[in-house]
């Protein structure tokens, strides 16, 4: 460094001395890092890069191995300096790089930043030994603390000596010099060969991650393998990291736990060193590894319920389907199990197997309805979609329950799964953003014929006295071509056409399912509330008594399929008289016939109701000769015969009912009522009295069953 003595003589021969701060105070230190081997050559370990500082010491280097030959500088004191040159001998034994040779790297005055200016072997000077370079301004009032001189090479052969580089710094007002250490070039005692089952890793935002594999020895020379004895070094994206150990892995083995990186593609590398092999003091090393990082969005994984498993899941009724299954977290963490935090979007395909798909509106699914909240998240799913026309039915609004299927869809639209192929697009979100791909649950809906039978094409109902007409049923059978296909009436939409008006019938809440079903489906006539006909009568206009209508009536289900038509007749009649009987009635044994009794009683309740409206009128039965059939023989008369003894007479008359009409029971109408009116003939009867069997002489000889056939006729005698 320099000082200056300035002497002033004056005419008094007065002297004064002033000792001036030097222009710039700086330390420097050259210094070679083998990169291969994370070693460095110095003889003053103080002045160094941090990255340097962390390698060990040595005095060698192997053949190729990846040199920097550092050249630094660190202010100290004083004002900057101008119009620096640095003149630097390049050693042989090495080979530099050809093309970007290096950088010179400016480190800020608060070490937070650095300013790197690439340097070319295009600088090299053309003796080919020697380098000279510009350095910029360094010092108080600039912003660099340091200047580093950083020269890429590879060693060369084995068996040669790297002289000392020297370097040259001079200023204006400044010069220093420094000189690498000399080294040799020789063979490495041993290498490590580190490998890896799998450099392709898939990360997630925010998540730890493990880089595997092994190493070991090149060669075996009898020196143990000991996890503890290696230090891993690796890099990010290339930046060097600090080293780490592995002692907790087996022998042989490492799992290096990385922190969490950013999105996106990363790449790092990773070389195990052990320093003083063998107590030699040398360094081996292994290959170097490279991991390709991808850093996604932790994402939800669905696992479909296994009934959707294969070509989907085939429905056999026309119930809603459940699109339900599991989900986890990509990186294999469960859900959360927060409360109401997961939502469901979804999306219905339907006729997906056409020319024609109809894919409906994104919606949101929720537990509820519209206004609820959204499901747990506890790592399942399961929730409904329904049949284009279900909610035709009980399971939706009233208004809607006396539409048509075609007015239903012309309200509505082909919303739902129809018939055919349905895909059912559906993505999940959980309350911490995560997302899942979207899924398919295909759903196939088979094209089954619905069936429809009457019992009775010939039906009949009671014209009430404002000519409208009275409610009456349909006795229908319900069923699928095949028998197989399973339905629940509140799923069954009957319609029927009367006075070429068609009318929704009724709907069943009977949700039971079942292959066939037969019931009674109620037409009603008039709007309660209106008090109007459904089927266009009116007092000026009024139906006809007693004659038949032509009527017709069909069914559909929730997903619109429509049954074949049946066409009937109903007659709404003025007045009538209608008997039910049964289909056979039994008398008790003879041979418990009782020996104090005159006839023989009935066995069991007989029934025998007569139903009127606006009529009055007059049973009579008939009966004839009882009589057994033995196989092959000729018919066997039994000596008895069917009388009716009239109830409530005291006189207890008794008629013979054989081959003659005998009055059982009469009925006047009030003419008052448009109601009907049922009697319970055969209730009148007590034991002793109604329908009774006389006693034959000889019982002994009329051993077996006998029949007779009653028959019933019910005049009205209005």
């Amino acid at each position: 460094m320099l000082s200056s003595l300035h002497v002033k003589a004056d005419t008094n021969s007065e002297a004064s001395v002033s000792v001036e701060t030097p222009v710039l105070e700086a330390k420097t230190n050259a210094y070679v890092v083998d990169q291969t081997l994370k070693s460095k050559i110095s003889t003053d370990n103080t002045i160094m890069d941090s990255q340097s500082q962390s390698y060990v010491d040595t005095d060698s280097v192997n053949p190729g191995d990846d040199l920097e030959f550092n050249y630094l500088m660190i202010f100290d004191n004083g004002e900057a300096i101008s119009n620096m040159l640095a003149t630097i001998k390049l050693p042989d034994n090495v080979t530099f790089t050809t093309g970007a040779l290096g950088q010179i790297v400016y480190l800020s005055s608060d070490g937070t930043s650095s300013t790197s200016v690439d340097i070319s072997s295009d600088d090299i000077n053309a003796d080919g030994k020697t380098l000279t370079i510009s350095i910029d301004d360094i010092g108080t009032g600039k912003d660099y603390a340091s200047a580093r001189i950083v020269l890429s090479a590879k060693a060369g052969v084995v068996g040669k000596t790297v002289d000392k580089s020297h370097i040259d710094y001079e200023a204006d007002n400044y010069d220093d010099a420094s000189d690498t250490p000399e080294f040799s070039i020789k063979d490495s005692a041993n290498s490590i060969v580190a490998a890896t089952t799998n450099n392709s890793v898939q990360a997630f935002e925010g998540d730890t991650f493990n880089l595997i594999g092994t190493m070991d020895y090149k060669n075996n020379d009898g020196v143990v393998f000991k996890n503890e004895n290696m230090y891993i070094y690796y890099t990010i994206d290339g930046v060097i990291q600090l080293p780490v150990q592995d002692t907790a892995s087996n022998d042989k083995n490492f799992s290096l736990i990385m922190q969490p990186l950013t999105l996106g593609s990363h790449t790092i590398t990773v070389q195990v060193v052990q320093n003083n092999y063998n107590d030699t003091n040398e360094t081996v090393v292994s290959n170097v590894l490279t991991y390709d990082i991808n850093v996604s969005k932790n994402s939800l994984i669905i696992t479909k319920d296994k009934s959707f498993a294969g070509n989907g899941l085939t429905v056999n009724d026309n119930n809603p389907v459940d699109i339900k299954g599991t989900y986890e977290h990509a990186d294999g963490s469960p859900a959360h199990g927060t409360k109401k935090a997961l939502t469901i979007t979804a999306q219905v395909t339907s006729k997906a197997d056409t020319d024609d798909p109809n894919v409906q509106d994104e919606y949101k699914v929720y537990a509820a309805g519209p206004n609820e909240t959204q499901y747990d998240d506890d790592g399942t799913f399961n929730f409904q979609v329904v049949p284009v026309a279900y909610k035709m039915g009980n399971h939706g609004m009233l208004i809607d329950q006396s539409l048509s299927y075609e007015d239903y869809i012309e309200k509505y639209g082909y919303v739902g799964l129809e018939v055919g192929k349905n895909i059912v697009t559906i993505k999940l979100n959980d309350a911490k953003e995560h997302e899942s791909d979207e899924t398919q649950f295909v759903i196939n809906v088979p094209d089954v014929q619905p069936e429809l039978s009457l019992d009775s094409t010939e039906l009949f109902s009671n014209s009430p006295s404002a000519g409208l007409g009275a409610n009456y049923y349909i006795p229908i059978n319900v069923l699928y071509v095949g028998k197989e296909y399973q339905f629940s009436m509140s799923t069954i939409y009957t319609m029927n056409t009367l006075n070429d008006v068609t009318v929704r019938t009724s709907v069943s809440s009977d949700d039971s399912l079942q292959t066939e079903k037969s019931i009674s489906s109620g037409v009603l006539m008039i709007n309660l509330v209106s008090k109007e006909s459904y089927y266009g009568f009116s007092t000026d206009d009024p139906l006809i008594s007693d004659k038949p209508y032509p009527a017709s009536y069909y069914y559909r289900d929730a997903y619109g399929r429509k049954s074949n038509t049946v066409d009937y007749t109903i007659t709404f009649r003025s007045k009538y008289v209608n008997i039910k009987t049964d289909d056979s009635y039994k008398f008790k044994n003879f041979k418990n016939f009782e020996l104090t009794g005159g006839n023989n009683k009935r066995d069991g309740d007989w029934g025998v109701t007569v139903e009127s409206f606006k009529s009055s009128w007059t049973l009579k039965a008939t009966s004839t000769p009882f009589y057994q059939y033995p196989d092959g023989k000729d018919p066997i008369k039994l000596n008895s015969q069917m009388v009716f003894v009239t109830p409530d007479d005291s006189s207890g008359s008794t008629s013979s009912m054989e081959g003659q009409p005998v009055v059982v029971d009469t009925y006047t109408n009030s003419g008052g009522s448009d109601n009907v009116i049922t009697t319970d003939v055969a209730s009148k009867w007590a034991d002793d009295t109604g329908i009774l069997l006389t006693r034959p002489g000889g019982l002994s000889s009329y051993i077996g069953t006998y029949t007779s056939t009653i028959t019933w006729e019910a005049a009205d005698s209005v």
